[in-house]
């Protein structure tokens, strides 16, 4: 056979074995277990207690993660992975597989599944193996001498199925029986949320700056920063510029409440009961006894009864003022 022909039977042997993985597969497991990530809230479980996070797999068992329903701050997960001592005679002679859309979804009573092969690899030589399973596009997540990183899997139904399978045939009796043990525990971002809330909701022309650069905030007014102190400013059409620190941890929430100032000039006014006032010949009501101008010159009229005061004003931006309106008579004897 000539190097030409080697090639072409190359080619096609690796892109059959590509389409064939590419298909779901109907395979048996001898068990399936249920394991949940450490050290994360299981919102729904009946008994968070009663959640496994370890189990004793075998060399043909499944192994369903339990995902938390909160993800935020969650990039992936480690998955360690105890290999029994008398594998350490077998080197490369089981296969762990990471698997897309399982049906059914898995139990500890099922055994029969179909499912896409998404990421395969063998057992090494070791006393135990970690996977890095990330669980989100840009995560930081890097593959290292010891530990594997996979491919991101479909997470849609909050769960991550691993299998383990003979990759050879002829294992003894003491292999066949023994146990991996496995755990999982959550791989953080390296970063925390910022939370904006401001009153009024949805000043116009809002614009958050944070460390002299211009963030854009989601739907929920929200970012993710590194941990640190940041140097926050907001500004908004009408009202004063807000300037703050703030210090961000690492997997947390740091949130900002901030009652947003008007620069709108104002004016307090103190005038008896039942004064009627205008402002450039258009009536106006008093509330609170606070009146909102334009910045600009301004024609005040307060009348009550027969009686009327007539003041011009200058009203600059930002600025606030009061005025003491007295409406009376004079009366003398002739």
């Amino acid at each position: 056979m000539n190097i030409k022909k080697v090639f072409k039977i190359s080619v096609f042997l690796t892109i059959t074995a590509f389409i064939f993985t590419a298909q779901a597969e109907s395979f048996r497991v001898h068990k399936t277990h249920i394991l949940a990530v450490s050290d994360v809230e299981y919102k729904g479980a009946e008994n968070q207690e009663e959640l496994k996070t370890t189990v004793s797999a075998g060399i043909n068992d499944a192994v369903c993660i339990l995902l938390p329903e909160d993800l935020t701050y969650i990039q992936g997960i480690e998955v360690t992975i105890k290999i029994p001592a008398v594998l350490s005679k077998y080197p490369n002679s089981i296969i762990y597989s990471l698997y897309n859309n399982i049906s059914p979804v898995p139990q500890d009573t099922t055994i029969d599944y179909t499912g896409k092969e998404l990421y395969t690899a063998l057992y090494p030589a070791k006393i135990s193996q970690t996977l890095l399973i990330p669980l989100v596009q840009g995560n930081n997540i890097k593959q290292t001498p010891y530990a594997d990183k996979t491919f991101i899997p479909d997470i849609s139904r909050k769960f991550v199925f691993l299998r383990n399978q003979l990759a050879v045939k002829g294992m003894p009796r003491e292999a066949m029986d023994s146990k991996y043990l496995v755990s999982a525990k959550p791989v953080y971002l390296n970063k925390g949320k910022f939370t904006l809330t401001t009153i009024p909701s949805k000043p116009a022309n809002l614009i958050v700056t944070i460390d002299d650069k211009v963030t854009e905030l989601d739907k929920n007014n929200s970012c993710f920063l590194k941990p640190g102190t940041h140097n926050v400013t907001i500004t908004a059409d009408g009202y004063r510029n807000e300037n703050w620190s703030i210090m961000i941890e690492t997997a947390r929430e740091s949130a900002l409440n901030l009652e947003l100032q008007s620069v709108a000039p104002t004016m307090q006014i103190n005038m008896p009961q039942g004064t009627k006032v205008s402002v450039d010949n258009q009536n106006v009501e008093i509330k609170g006894s606070i009146l909102e101008l334009t910045p600009g010159e301004h024609i005040l009229k307060f009348t009550l009864g027969g009686f009327e005061v007539v003041k011009q004003v200058t009203i600059q931006e930002g600025r606030s003022y009061s005025l003491h309106v007295v409406l009376d008579a004079e009366f003398t004897e002739n």
